[in-house]
């Protein structure tokens, strides 16, 4: 009993640092709407998305774009998207997942090292799987198994696609998996293979002699009060909810379907603000221990920058991990470790667009990550006399930018935060003012370029 009270009590200091979080300052806040609002598909029609950003104790940002439903799910009318409304969370369920295992070893129910065949039926393991060599709980979790993904068996793939609505085990997913024969001996390389997590569903099962649905809710969802999260028992979500459009070729709606085709793997729904509670808490101490953590964001050699459940990537030198997952949707969840001005503790950023195949970290991870880890003051990177003076500042309609004290031709570029050329100029010797349309620049952040052959200025624009 005193173990789950100081377990509450942790829980709800980490709820209250989410949801007590101020709006973020209007320039920042019209700036990420701007990159989120640049990144929205535009192959296909009614495309929309979903996104949520917090800065711990500090601030949250929450907003959507474009529909929900597009309009071709059959049976569901065209609806807009909202930031409250729910996706399917794809293979961030994996993350879920992995929490799960780590929970049980925490527990002493497992170790990560063990044979899986400690856990298993032998004819899976002979038959279905047959691996060379040991295949150990640790190989599932970083993706090292072997184990082929059920997902690349065009079989099981067309059957899926033919047949949605169908109800799947997690033998036939380990089968549709194992049946392609391995790999590559454990531990020998790194493939991203969705039959692993099926196999730690199956293994959560064995061990706790209930159903994997019923363990992660009652260890993850439940706890932490995740009130929109869920592992839906029905094929149609019964809340508002985002679609998942896949285009191979002709677009594909996958919006309705049985929840048993992604067990383990990819069945979790949830909305942003679930995600980024479930990971702070994650990150925070608050669901595993400081060792199992630790063991989490542990990177094999041959895993490529995985973890145990967690994706690694660097921006700019700086810690960016979490897991993206793609069920006909494309879906984030990342932690971003920087320190600066606006983020002085990192940012969680969790989001939802209802197409697959979206560039989410050019078109948004990478913009985002800029706008939040700059410094907000004027660049300067020469120190010579000349100057940009912007104003009014911050602008709306129209803006002059005055060239002070040039002293050579220089070129002049504006650029939205995204890097995309805007406007362009040049600027001739002496002082020189440009007299600026704003009309068609959505509200936020932009940089002004003034460079030449010795001279390199920026400044910021801001439209609101």
């Amino acid at each position: 009993m005193k173990t789950k009270l100081i377990f509450l009590a942790l829980f709800y200091l980490f709820t209250i640092t989410i949801i007590k979080a101020q709006a973020p300052p209007v320039i920042i806040s019209d700036s990420l709407q701007s990159i989120f609002d640049s990144s929205m598909p535009t192959s296909f029609t009614n495309s929309g998305g979903v996104i949520g950003i917090v800065v711990p104790g500090k601030w949250s940002w929450y907003s959507s774009n474009g529909k929900a439903i597009a309009g071709i799910t059959a049976g569901q009318p065209m609806t807009l998207a909202t930031p409250t409304t729910q996706f399917r969370v794809g293979s961030i369920t994996k993350s879920m997942v992995a929490t799960c295992i780590l929970k049980l070893e925490q527990a002493g129910f497992l170790s990560i090292e063990d044979p899986i065949n400690m856990y298993l039926r032998p004819t899976i393991i002979t038959d279905t799987i047959a691996p060379s060599d040991t295949v150990r709980i640790r190989h599932l979790l970083n993706h090292t198994s072997g184990i082929a993904n059920s997902g690349d068996n065009v079989s099981c793939q067309t059957d899926v696609l033919t047949n949605p609505l169908n109800p799947r085990t997690l033998e036939y997913a380990i089968y549709c998996g194992g049946s392609q024969g391995e790999l590559f001996p454990p531990e020998f390389a790194w493939g991203y293979s969705n039959t692993n997590y099926s196999i730690l569903a199956m293994i959560i099962e064995n061990i706790t002699g209930q159903s994997y649905q019923d363990y992660l809710t009652q260890n993850i969802i439940t706890p932490l009060g995740l009130t929109q999260t869920e592992i839906p028992t029905t094929n149609q979500i019964m809340n508002p909810h985002m679609g998942c459009y896949w285009n191979i070729g002709s677009w594909v709606d996958l919006t309705i379907i049985n929840p048993t085709t992604y067990t383990g793997w990819a069945d979790v729904v949830s909305t942003t603000s679930d995600l980024i509670i479930f990971y702070n808490a994650l990150l925070s101490g608050g669901l595993i221990n400081s060792v199992e953590l630790a063991k989490m964001k542990t990177i094999d050699p041959a895993s490529f920058d995985y973890g145990l459940g967690l994706d690694f990537y660097t921006i700019a030198g700086v810690d960016y991990y979490g897991h993206y997952g793609e069920v006909a949707n494309t879906s984030g969840m990342m932690f971003a470790n920087i320190n600066s001005v606006i983020a002085p503790n990192g940012y969680y950023i969790a989001y939802n667009y209802n197409t697959q195949g979206v560039d989410m970290q050019n078109l948004l991870d990478v913009p985002v990550f800029q706008l939040l880890n700059s410094n907000f003051s004027e660049i300067d990177e020469n120190a010579n006399k000349t100057k940009i003076r912007i104003f009014p500042l911050p602008a709306s309609e129209n803006c002059t930018i005055e060239i002070i004290d040039g002293f050579e031709e220089m070129n002049l570029v504006i650029t939205d935060i995204q890097g995309r050329e805007l406007y362009t100029s040049k600027v001739s010797l002496g002082t020189e003012n440009i007299h600026l349309n704003l009309k068609g620049y959505s509200k936020g952040m932009y940089l002004v370029k003034l460079f030449g052959k010795t001279i390199s200025k920026t400044q910021k624009l801001i439209v609101e």
